[in-house]
């Protein structure tokens, strides 16, 4: 089973990475698996595990929450074309290269606006709106806050995992 995180960046494309081991660490520690170096991560904001045929998650009583789908979540068993949220950053689940394409994901949702504005484009892509602990998080980014040039000096595009 081949697992990857693709990562949703805001000027429409993706970056895909595929999970280094069994138990898969994301935070804004250095040691973590997936270093997102944002003061809305948690140190060790979540986990992500392959155990007998499912990929689960796990948040690591990060402050600002584990986001799949839309929903705060402690932990979840996850399926293909999931949507990871972790502070500002979105990935969508890939098992075996399903979904094969992402176009959907990095569409504002039915019903608002198109936004031209990042931090909008951020807020328009939720699927609800009775999402406030995301949207309330979203709304503490700065307005000047680059998310895609810090997390592409993390992950450059040239670079794989």
């Amino acid at each position: 089973m081949t697992v990857n995180l693709v990562l949703l960046k805001r000027d429409g494309t993706t970056q895909s990475f595929t999970l280094p081991s069994n138990v898969t660490s994301i935070g804004r520690r250095q040691d973590c698996d997936f270093c997102l170096p944002l003061s809305m991560v948690s140190r060790k904001h979540c986990e992500l595990s392959l155990d007998q045929g499912q990929v689960m998650i796990r948040d690591s009583k990060s402050r600002n929450g584990t986001f799949l789908n839309g929903r705060r979540v402690d932990e979840a068993r996850l399926n293909p074309g999931d949507l990871i949220q972790v502070g500002p950053v979105k990935f969508v689940l890939q098992i075996d290269g399903q979904p094969a394409s992402f176009e959907h994901y990095l569409k504002p949702s039915e019903g608002s606006q198109e936004k031209t504005d990042a931090h909008d484009f951020e807020k328009a892509s939720m699927s609800d709106a009775n999402h406030s602990e995301a949207t309330e998080m979203l709304d503490s980014i700065p307005d000047e806050f680059d998310i895609d040039a810090d997390l592409e000096k993390e992950f450059p595009t040239n670079r794989n995992l």
